[in-house]
């Protein structure tokens, strides 16, 4: 990774309160972008964007201007620019990389530094219950402590084991962190805050013309939307069970989703019929999308890849302890595990239109020489005998 240039706090993290005051000085509108002066402002806005566009999770520190004026102005004016947009997956990707590049600049700091910065971020801003608490446990030098809800609340979204909680140091109600996991904690607050903020922009009226150009720019390079007619897919989605339908709302809708979740769903997906190709395809409109590795880790539990073993569907209550069940499971008639749902609303439907042949033959049979045949005086016949005979 190339060298971060210097710049102020508030020019690399211009989501906080100084830096929004610092900006406020200048007295800037959205107008102000039409005068040439502020031509480096607006590439820069439209820079990031791009930038996440690209290179989502891996963008590099390296864009960044070197100016703090542009880089603090910038900020806002590229919210804005998403917002005017109006495309939920350009945010969620822009979300992603802007927090991102904050985790990669805040890990850049310099150790007494970065500590003030992250407890700065962590407790002032976001009103996280962290404590400076240096000790080392079993080998592990541990930076903080952290409330159990606030460790919770970023860590269920991990799957590696070290996040799991059996697997911490916890003494009355709080969690011993590093400052690199307390970092990667905050990803994800910040991450919300981006989209929140270009929700709270809400409808942008008319733009100066550099920034309308910039927009037009950027809508040329944003790729495609993968979009799937669920109702035309393979056994679905009315087979499927209502925690698998949401986790696939949600894939479509361009949200992350825990790893767990994506694991199931791609388990799920694997052993009702679904080819590797078809089920990456739902994962696409992520905003951390990466095919490589998601045709890796999707051929990896079909059995294609490693130990040749294809993984099974969590269990329902496997289901329930990751947070993914969907109405404690009222809705689904208990049973033990996905499958069972969808092996049962597949014989269910199965019945259905077997019924409806049957029905829709005798109704021909007795109705054949209507359809096709012309009346007693060589009229066609109506639309009623018509629609009442199987088409």
């Amino acid at each position: 990774m190339a060298a971060i240039r210097e710049l102020s706090m508030m020019a690399k993290y211009p989501f906080l309160p100084e830096a929004r005051g610092e900006l406020a000085k200048y007295g800037i509108t959205l107008e102000s972008f039409s005068d040439p002066a502020y031509r480096r402002v607006v590439e820069r806005a439209k820079r990031r964007i791009l930038d996440a566009i690209e290179y989502g999770d891996d963008v590099n520190p390296s864009s960044i201007s070197d100016d703090d004026f542009v880089e603090l102005a910038s900020f806002p004016l590229s919210v804005a620019m998403i917002a005017a947009i109006g495309d939920k997956r350009l945010a969620r990707r822009f979300a992603l990389a802007t927090s991102s590049l904050v985790i990669k600049l805040l890990e850049s700091e310099n150790p007494e530094w970065r500590d003030e910065m992250v407890l700065r971020i962590a407790r002032d801003f976001f009103g996280m219950d962290v404590r400076r608490d240096s000790r080392i446990v079993s080998g592990i030098a541990y930076d903080y402590s952290l409330g159990l809800k606030d460790y919770l609340r970023g860590a269920l979204a991990f799957n590696k084991p070290e996040w799991k909680l059996v697997n911490r140091v916890v003494e009355r109600g709080r969690v011993l962190v590093t400052a690199h996991e307390l970092i990667r904690l905050l990803k994800d607050r910040v991450m919300e805050h981006i989209l929140s903020l270009v929700e709270k922009a809400g409808k942008v009226g008319a733009l100066p013309s550099p920034v309308e150009e910039a927009i037009r720019e950027i809508k040329e390079r944003m790729p495609t939307a993968i979009q799937l007619e669920l109702t035309t897919v393979k056994s679905g989605p009315e087979t499927w069970p209502p925690c698998m339908r949401t986790i696939a709302d949600r894939l479509m809708a361009g949200e992350n989703i825990s790893h767990f979740a994506n694991f199931a769903f791609a388990a799920f997906l694997s052993n009702i019929g679904f080819e590797p190709h078809e089920i990456i395809r739902f994962y696409a409109n992520r905003p951390d999308f990466k095919e490589r590795i998601a045709k890796y880790q999707v051929e990896h539990i079909a059995g294609l890849r490693g130990s040749r073993t294809k993984y099974m569907t969590p269990s329902c209550s496997t289901m329930k302890t990751n947070g993914l069940c969907i109405k404690d499971g009222a809705l689904c008639g208990g049973i033990r595990n996905p499958l069972a749902y969808y092996r049962r609303a597949t014989k269910k439907i199965g019945k259905i239109d077997k019924n409806k042949a049957e029905v829709g033959g005798e109704r021909g049979e007795a109705g054949g020489e209507v359809i096709g045949d012309s009346g007693p005086n060589g009229d066609t016949p109506s639309d009623q005998q018509i629609s009442g005979n199987p088409r």
